[in-house]
């Protein structure tokens, strides 16, 4: 009798504690990061049962697996989030650069129709200071997304470092346990959660211990948890002070953006290389090609005045930002040599203690230079110019980012409208008794700085294929030649006959002539970027459509990322998650074995009960 007693109690304790465990997955079917628990049951020697241990139902390769699905979803999205912004930020109709430049072109050509109107003159300085304020305002959005960035990775970056002082604890209460009758399920379901949260902000790998605790690193193999020990990361300020944070590592602060591949914060760091950096420079180099090629254009004409024209922008230089372990007193000033040879990149300028030499920074290139670096005679190269004042010590660097900020730095010079050069500056009328050539064409200045631009000239043609200038020499003359003397270019239309004269002298003031409004308005198609290849409305098409592709794709690879995330999880779900069915099943079934049990008890009382009124009787 005492086995059926010890059995039936046996199986009373066992099925009572399956019954927890089923109640406990029950009331936790809700609750975030818990897994699914079951009892294991083993038999005695005496035929009897006992509760092995409650498992936690978990699949470790799952778990891997999420750890990366997580990571590389919260990058790609935190990457697509960002690339949205600007997407919308450079390709709106209210936020974008097309409109005003547009607007800024239509204008010119309004001017060209009608120069001396003060109203066309009006509205293209109108239009003017409307580019600048959205050059302003871009460069302004774009510096905000700098700072959000900052913001972003301070708030990711204090995150890990309290999941990873969490894990620490939690490893060293797990490896206490270790060995004990029951594994901590509710501290290692805490520790799996706080692990993929930790992989949500930065991409991790994990090695287990025999002891049941767990490291942690990053991607690049910088340790983050080693048992109940972890090593914090902290943001530090850029070397060369772009305003920028850096994720470092430790006491000693060790530089590890490189190392992060994943998660919130490897999405922010790829945003801000991959995205924001070159938009900035390829709206900074926008800006730099308007503001030359308008000043430049504007410098070839006369105005209302019938003074040479000046600058309608301010100009504008680049930047080179000094390391901050520089121990000489060296300055460099860039400016832009030819803006048709800019490129997107950025440089490293590093003096070695006898010589300069200049890298790209993405590819580690060397990038030769002209010039000497002096006022007279600056370092030239890939159309920026670099002058050096100062004394530098060996090993100091500069940072060259020629155009990244150049957007902020556009700025109409004048509010005159009368300043705007619409003529050209030279006039060519043809003598009154010509009987050939009747009419001529001023092809082009070439050199709005020679002195005798604008000197009156006399050109007579003593035969169809001979000309003096001034009443001094014979020049030879084919038809259709041009005539190129003190920086102009005329040509004569038709055939010039013996005796036939042109007279070439200053534009007068206010003269209505539109020949240099009409080379201004066509500045919007005139290829002045990429050697002279790309005009500047086609750049800002392809700086809008470069943007919205990457957006695009951010958008599709984001959306591919969550996906495969959320068919992990249904597979992690599938083993660890609670099924409300199945334990309601379990439910019924322990409940009826546990009363079972409990009639088993009662069967050996009663049978008991029957043998001693038994023996009391004989």
């Amino acid at each position: 009798m005492s086995d059926m007693m010890t059995t039936g109690v046996s199986a009373l304790q066992a099925f009572r504690q399956a019954l927890n465990t089923v109640s406990s997955n029950i009331s936790n079917s809700s609750t975030p990061g818990y897994s699914r628990e079951t009892t294991a049951l083993q038999t005695t020697p005496s035929g009897g049962v006992l509760v092995q241990q409650t498992n936690r139902m978990t699949d470790a390769i799952l778990f891997q697996r999420s750890l990366g699905d997580n990571a590389s979803y919260s990058r790609l999205d935190t990457f697509q989030q960002l690339a949205s912004q600007i997407d919308g930020l450079t390709s709106g109709s209210t936020t974008g650069l097309g409109g005003p430049l547009q607007n800024f072109f239509t204008a010119l050509n309004g001017l060209a129709s009608d120069p001396q109107s003060t109203a066309n003159r009006q509205a293209v300085l109108a239009a003017a200071n409307g580019l600048s304020d959205q050059f302003g305002s871009l460069q302004s959005q774009m510096s905000g997304m700098e700072s959000n960035i900052n913001d972003q990775l301070t708030q990711a970056v204090s995150q890990i470092n309290q999941a990873a002082s969490s894990i620490a604890d939690l490893n060293n209460r797990i490896a206490l346990s270790n060995g004990g009758p029951q594994a901590p399920n509710a501290l290692l379901d805490q520790r799996d959660a706080l692990v993929k949260q930790l992989a949500s902000n930065i991409g991790i790998t994990t090695v287990k211990q025999d002891d049941g605790s767990i490291n942690i690193f990053t991607a690049g193999g910088q340790a983050l948890v080693l048992g109940s020990n972890t090593q914090k990361l902290s943001l530090v300020p850029g070397d060369y002070g772009t305003g920028r944070q850096e994720v470092a590592i430790g006491d000693k602060a060790i530089n590890v953006n490189s190392q992060i591949s994943g998660g919130v914060v490897g999405g922010l760091l790829d945003a801000r290389s991959q995205l924001l950096d070159p938009a900035e420079t390829a709206l900074g180099t926008l800006a730099v090609t308007l503001t030359q090629a308008v000043n430049q254009q504007n410098a070839q004409g006369v105005d209302q005045n019938g003074a040479m024209g000046a600058n309608i922008f301010a100009p504008i230089s680049g930047s080179a930002l000094p390391s901050s372990r520089n121990a000489g007193s060296a300055g460099v000033s860039v400016g832009f040599a030819d803006v048709g040879q800019l490129t997107n990149a950025s440089y490293r300028l590093n003096y070695d203690g006898s010589s300069w030499h200049l890298t790209d920074v993405s590819s580690g290139a060397a990038v030769p230079m002209t010039g000497a670096g002096t006022a007279a005679s600056p370092f030239v190269a890939a159309g920026i110019s670099l002058q050096i004042s100062g004394a530098a010590s060996a090993g100091d660097s500069y940072l060259v980012k020629p155009t990244a900020y150049a957007a902020a730095q556009v700025q109409v010079t004048t509010q005159d409208p009368a300043k705007i050069a619409a003529a050209l500056p030279i006039s060519v009328s043809s003598g009154l008794g010509n009987t050939g050539s009747t009419s001529v064409a001023v092809n082009a200045i070439g050199n709005a700085a020679d002195p005798d631009l604008r000197s009156p000239v006399t050109i007579l043609f003593s035969s169809p294929s001979t000309y003096s200038i001034n009443g001094s020499g014979s020049y030879a003359y084919s038809a259709g030649q041009a005539i190129s003397l003190n920086g102009w270019s005329i040509t004569p239309a038709g055939a010039p006959a013996a005796g036939d004269s042109f007279q070439v002298g200053p534009m007068s003031a206010n003269s209505g002539d539109n020949g240099n409004a009409v080379l201004l308005a066509g500045l919007s198609s005139k290829g002045v970027l990429n050697g002279g290849n790309t005009s500047l409305s086609a750049a800002n098409t392809a700086m809008v459509s470069q943007i919205g592709s990457i957006a695009q794709l951010a958008s599709a690879r984001s959306d591919a990322a969550q996906a495969i995330q959320q068919q992990t999880q249904k597979d992690s779900d599938a083993v660890s998650g609670v099924n409300l069915d199945e334990e309601a099943a379990d439910l019924v079934r322990y409940q009826q074995a546990y009363q079972a049990a409990a009639q088993v008890i009662s069967t050996a009382q009663n049978l008991f009960q029957t043998l001693l009124s038994a023996a009391r009787g004989t």
